[in-house]
């Protein structure tokens, strides 16, 4: 199989053996695909960067494909730590959730509006929630936020909830302080995209333990260098 110059992002590249990289991109058709660049470090090292759109072409068959050629459209890296941060954690969570080589054009879509709104504004968390939210619908699991599904009535603000993944929320008497004890009224601004500054806490809680779950408990390293979320 041959792919020729197709639109990606580069999402994270490490040493292989002396002289070459393995670099992991998301690309506009075929997903997340992981590729080995030969001799990177004296050929094209410099334009395989994370935050870098560019156009590559790879050949091969199994898991590890080879990347022929790099065309680089521009960078996105920018010096400011708390955005670039950011854009590392989205990395990680679409490298750890995204199954490989698994077809979403919405996916990058996603993620180029998402960068654009991160690099001009680094202070809006709400960008990365909405990140998160469509995220889960991309790879199969969208969320049910204004419906309790098992009284089958409609989520009110000033109720209070437990999330069950999958499925939705179900009525509660009180909050707790796990992660699925949420109020009515995060669900539902999160169900209309309205991520004001007073209700981010809470959503930030909730879907920090959502991601969890789906991530079967494994850490997200970068939040060790900054509470991006």
């Amino acid at each position: 199989m041959r792919v020729e110059l197709e639109a990606a992002y580069i999402l994270h590249t490490r040493a292989y053996r002396e002289s070459s990289l393995l670099v992991y991109a998301l690309t506009a058709e075929h997903g997340v695909v992981h590729l080995i660049s030969r001799a990177a470090k004296k050929k094209n090292g410099n334009m395989i960067q994370p935050l870098t759109k560019c156009y590559l072409t790879w050949s091969g068959k199994g898991s590890l494909l080879s990347l022929n050629k790099v065309e680089l459209e521009h960078s996105k890296y920018t010096r400011n730590f708390r955005s670039h941060v950011q854009c590392l954690y989205i990395h990680e969570l679409l490298l750890r959730l995204v199954p490989e080589r698994s077809p979403a054009p919405e996916l990058f879509d996603l993620y180029e509006q998402t960068l654009e709104k991160m690099l001009k504004l680094s202070t809006d968390e709400g960008c990365l929630r909405a990140f998160e939210l469509e995220l889960l619908a991309i790879i199969g699991h969208p969320l049910q936020l204004d419906f309790d599904y098992q009284n089958n009535l409609a989520v009110e603000a000033e109720q209070y909830y437990r999330y069950v993944p999958d499925a939705g929320p179900v009525l509660s008497a009180g909050l707790n302080q796990t992660w699925d004890s949420v109020t009515g009224r995060a669900l539902l601004d999160m169900a209309a995209g309205d991520f004001r500054a007073e209700n981010l806490p809470a959503m930030k809680r909730f879907l920090r333990g959502l991601l969890e779950f789906y991530l079967r408990g494994k850490p997200v390293l970068t939040r060790q260098l900054l509470k991006v979320n």
